[in-house]
């Protein structure tokens, strides 16, 4: 008799609620379009010729900092006293090359510190003009 009054007083699971999921999900899958998949715009690659090569310039950038130190797109450079920047311009001279080969040209950004000696920017002038380097900007610097 123990054991029939353990069997009898286990819950029961109620699966009514799963059975009404399921209905919901089965609803909702009958009425989504099917058609989405084709609204994506897709277009697969045909014969068309390749597009045009866009041709971007060589940039380098040269930071100025604040107790004149000179990087080159994040290398340091002469010290911070050399006037003559032989280290910059052979580099500059080098990457001129290698661009030139490659039919791109060069173009060096120079992104002074405000509290930067003037001096030193037009060292990094001088050094960009050595190099053969026409095409020389400033832009703002970034802290």
């Amino acid at each position: 008799m123990a054991i029939s009054s353990v069997l009898e007083s286990e819950d029961k699971v109620d699966i009514t609620p799963m059975i009404d999921v399921v209905f919901l999900l089965l609803i909702y899958f009958m009425f989504l379009p099917l058609q989405q998949e084709a609204d994506v715009g897709i277009k697969l690659p045909s014969n068309a010729p390749p597009a045009e090569n866009l041709e971007l310039p060589s940039e380098h950038i040269v930071e100025i900092f604040p107790n004149g130190l000179i990087l080159l797109n994040g290398a340091p450079m002469d010290g911070v006293d050399d006037r003559n920047m032989s280290k910059l311009t052979s580099t500059l001279t080098r990457l001129k090359l290698s661009s030139d080969r490659a039919g791109i040209d060069t173009v060096v950004k120079i992104q002074a510190d405000p509290d930067s000696p003037h001096q030193r920017s037009i060292d990094v002038l001088n050094a960009s003009a050595k190099a053969s380097i026409s095409k020389v900007s400033f832009a703002s610097y970034a802290q």
